[in-house]
């Protein structure tokens, strides 16, 4: 059992580090106002600071210092209908959840980023810092004062922050192309809170029949209680290194092709676990068990029945008390994160108008297999999810007024995530579609940007729960998703 909790909690942190990095494939263009507003299709246009993430090689197509910043403000919304679950041959609601749809709590997240680098038109050396994707969940998706009421009011309540410090180079080759390539050197930090759900024996299993009869009549067997529960708590940090390459090539004048590539190496992640374990609140079914079957389980138990830790689950299942099953245990894991390349085209040929448009493919497959390791390094179990690739596509416009700059953008991409492994605190559910406006309006010799972004998935049925390998959990969630992202992004910028 121990080993279990510590897995799951090692397995929140790879979600929610993946997720942070890459927006579990929710994908906010994140990194400078100008790209943002062009929905991401920036590659080929890459001639501000923010270069240094989209394509290096844009550095070189000016001269001088080129200085900016940018802050996000980032509003998830995610709606969540849990799914019934089928016991025997009856459907019914699957432990303290509700059939009514639940949201996550409102959050705001502030996403800085920023950068400056010099160019002689020859060469450019640049220094980025930024936090794209430091997000969270926070949900009180169960109702557990049916349950227990001493579990935590919040189920779910996550923190990961991410800084990538970023040096970069370009050079250009002639006067049509150039290369660039940039370092990245990742930080993270982890704060995880999630329920597991153990299957209640007494509701799940058939040969438990004869004692789960005993107490039925207690209401021991209402939905609120097929489930133990657990929560569980990782602390812990982690950093890993990679690197971005880019090239750019002016075909004319007017027509602008980029290219870049972002690689990292597996990220190593070391954490402190914490898991306790709520036992169900039900003073007459604890009574009756002690009093009528407890008798029944310690003869299971002499006969080899039951282990020790089954026979302890049973005993205190509706006792109402909790134990810490996990105590400051030390995990880690080297975890692959995904490769992504993509291309794009710029065009100005029409007076006052830029046209871009990118493709891009993200690795997700990479997510396939992921060893988790005790702290002396020797595995201890693998978390298979089976993701896929994906292919990103989109199209942004810019014109040109004589007092400012007014843009538009679009993308879609979709989802990596698979039914089999969907959970609201990765609500990787459907295809996304993004919409972007903004504007760029100059303040002397600073440039001030401006943009809104909105993102949207389809409302998406998981029908199926999947328990794990042992049988211990689940490896999604199964109901009803929808989710909204609202985007709101600042920037500045300065070339001298």
């Amino acid at each position: 059992m121990r080993r279990n909790f510590t897995v799951l909690a090692l397995v929140l942190s790879l979600f929610f580090i993946t997720t942070s990095l890459f927006s579990a494939g929710i994908d906010l263009t994140g990194v400078g106002a100008k790209a943002q507003a062009l929905g991401g299709n920036f590659r080929a246009v890459a001639d501000d600071w923010s270069a240094m993430n989209w394509n290096p090689a844009g550095m070189v197509f000016s001269k001088g210092f080129t200085v900016g910043m940018s802050s996000e403000l980032i509003t998830p919304v995610v709606g969540y209908t849990a799914g019934h679950i089928k016991i025997g041959t009856e459907s019914k609601q699957f432990s303290t959840t509700i059939d009514e749809e639940v949201k996550n709590e409102s959050r705001t997240f502030f996403v800085p980023s920023g950068g400056i680098y010099y160019s002689t038109g020859k060469y450019a050396f640049g220094l980025g810092v930024w936090a794209p994707f430091g997000l969270g969940a926070k949900w009180d998706m169960l109702h557990t004062q049916s349950y227990n009421k001493t579990y935590p009011e919040f189920d779910y309540d996550d923190e990961m922050q991410i800084v990538d410090i970023h040096p970069t180079f370009a050079y250009k080759i002639n006067d049509k192309f150039s290369v660039g390539l940039g370092a990245s050197i990742i930080m993270a930090t982890i704060e995880i809170q999630k329920p597991n759900f153990t299957p209640n024996p007494y509701v799940f299993n058939p040969a438990l029949a004869q004692i789960a009869a005993a107490i039925q009549a207690t209401g021991a067997l209402n939905s609120q209680y097929n489930h133990l529960l657990t929560d569980t708590k990782l602390e812990g940090d982690g950093g890993g290194f990679g690197f971005n390459i880019g090239a750019m090539y002016k075909a004319t004048e007017d027509l602008s092709i980029g290219a870049s590539l972002q690689y990292y190496n597996d990220l190593k992640l070391d954490g402190t676990v914490n898991a306790k374990t709520y036992f169900a609140d039900n003073a007459v079914a604890h009574q009756t068990i002690l009093a009528g079957v407890k008798p029944t389980l310690d003869a299971m138990l002499a006969g080899g029945l039951l282990t020790p830790d089954q026979y302890g689950v049973m005993l205190n299942y509706y006792s109402g008390a909790s134990m810490d099953k996990t105590k400051d245990q030390k995990v880690k894991a080297d975890m692959p994160l995904p490769m992504r390349a993509g291309i794009g085209v710029a065009y100005t040929g029409i007076t006052n108008l830029l046209i871009s448009a990118d493709l891009a493919w993200t690795q997700w497959s990479a997510w396939g297999v992921i060893p988790i390791n005790d702290e002396d390094g020797e595995k201890v179990s693998e978390l298979t999810q089976n993701w896929e690739d994906g292919i990103r596509v989109g199209l942004g416009c810019e014109y040109t007024l004589p007092i400012m700059k007014l843009r538009l953008g679009y993308y879609t991409e979709p989802n990596a995530g698979i039914d089999e492994t969907v959970t609201p605190s990765i609500p990787d559910f459907s295809r996304r579609h993004s919409l972007a406006l903004g504007a760029m309006v100059p303040l002397g010799p600073v440039n001030f940007h401006a943009s809104y972004e909105k993102i949207i998935s389809a409302e998406k049925e998981v029908t199926e729960w999947v328990p794990t390998a042992d049988g211990l959990g689940y490896d999604n969630m199964a109901g009803t998703y929808n989710m909204g992202t609202d985007c709101i992004m600042f920037g500045l910028d300065y070339i001298f």
